[in-house]
């Protein structure tokens, strides 16, 4: 059972669907599917704008974001409060943005304040662009209307790394006005992995359309809009993923996308309710803590490590800390396929996990005073 933040256990309907004979992306058949998909990608982002598929990673996904909206010598505002935030304000930096980083503790999520506090001392900055939710820390911005409220009202354009929270939380991309959103497959859309989503808004068109530097070819979304115009895409694509995203998109439609995010919520108040009854400390601040993925420091010494090998071994597979956090918490998905049996199972094979660990370091103690 996958419970990583990434990717997460397939639907057999899913499944099912990659296993079609592949077709060519110059096709009718091909063009019904792109045109499904992209259909109920709208629906899932809350969007009319245009939309995209990347046959990419959702690193890629936000590469092309970065790299289609930043004209070199541009001013790019970005919080950092974990992995990805610092990746994303390196790749900002890359495509010649310059960056004005948010540095923020690692178990927080950016506020209303502190973003209004640096627009004001920066109103030269241009673009605004954060990750919503922080897989390598659990962490989220919670108070996203009053934040986008803010970029929007001091004129700014607005991207959004959505790759682990859209489909898992409300993220209406019109009414929130963002100009570039991205997500990907393998996370709350509960997709395969290897395909990203992008969307992008009538502002996003008008920078990217004036911009006078060059986009890489593969993530240019000019030449995207292009082919999307003939329902293909500019570059051979993952057709069978594609197969497989499609299923999936029309499972949540079908169940409903409130209902999909009702689920989401629900089984994320079990899970920090589960790891805190076994004795675990949530790592980020209450305010701050994500619904698609917790993230907790184990208690008694117990090494993440340990608990991590320790579930792998019972068929459950979560993930350790990243960079900085390594060592010192496990981080548990909220994702996708997700429902209480399966965060009960969780709560109960970790609870055996580890009483297991306690249990051989209280034999090596005995041992060591023998």
């Amino acid at each position: 059972m996958l419970m990583t933040p990434g990717p997460v256990d397939l639907h057999p309907r899913v499944r099912k669907a990659m296993s079609r004979q592949v077709v060519s992306h110059r096709s009718s058949e091909f063009h019904s599917l792109v045109k499904s998909i992209t259909e109920n990608t709208r629906k899932i982002f809350q969007t009319e704008g245009d939309v995209f598929m990347l046959t990419s990673s959702g690193t890629l996904a936000v590469e092309c974001a970065l790299a289609n909206i930043i004209e070199p010598g541009d001013k790019v505002l970005i919080p950092v409060y974990g992995v990805f935030g610092k990746r994303m304000s390196e790749s900002a930096e890359q495509y010649g943005g310059r960056v004005v980083e948010i540095n923020l503790e690692w178990n927080r999520g950016l506020t209303p304040e502190v973003l209004e506090e640096y627009l004001t001392e920066n109103n030269d900055v241009k673009i605004v662009s954060l990750v919503h939710n922080e897989t390598s820390t659990g962490t989220m911005v919670k108070e996203f209307w009053k934040i986008s409220e803010i970029v929007k009202d001091h004129g700014k354009l607005f991207i959004v790394d959505a790759v682990s929270s859209l489909g898992g939380v409300p993220i209406q991309v019109d009414k929130l006005g963002i100009d570039i959103c991205v997500t990907a497959a393998q996370k709350c859309l509960a997709g395969p992995p290897g395909i990203s989503l992008v969307s992008v808004s009538g502002d996003a068109w008008k920078k990217i359309s004036s911009k006078s530097s060059k986009t890489p070819s593969y993530i240019d979304l000019k030449k995207h809009r292009q082919f999307m115009e003939k329902l293909e895409t500019p570059f051979t694509p993952a057709v069978n993923l594609m197969y497989g995203l499609d299923e999936a998109l029309k499972i949540i439609v079908d169940k409903g996308i409130e209902n999909w995010w009702r689920k989401h919520y629900e089984c994320s108040r079990l899970l920090y309710n589960s790891l805190e009854s076994l004795g675990l400390t949530i790592y980020p601040l209450e305010e701050c803590r994500s619904i698609t993925v917790a993230s907790a420091l184990p208690p008694n010494n117990i090494k993440p490590k340990d608990i991590v090998e320790g579930m792998e071994k019972n068929g459950i597979t979560i993930a350790e800390g990243m960079d900085k956090l390594k060592d010192k918490i496990i981080r548990v998905a909220c994702m996708g396929n997700v429902n209480r049996r399966k965060i009960e199972y969780f709560r109960d094979t970790l609870k055996k996990v580890m009483e297991n660990i306690e249990r051989h370091k209280d034999s090596t103690r005995k041992e060591q005073k023998l």
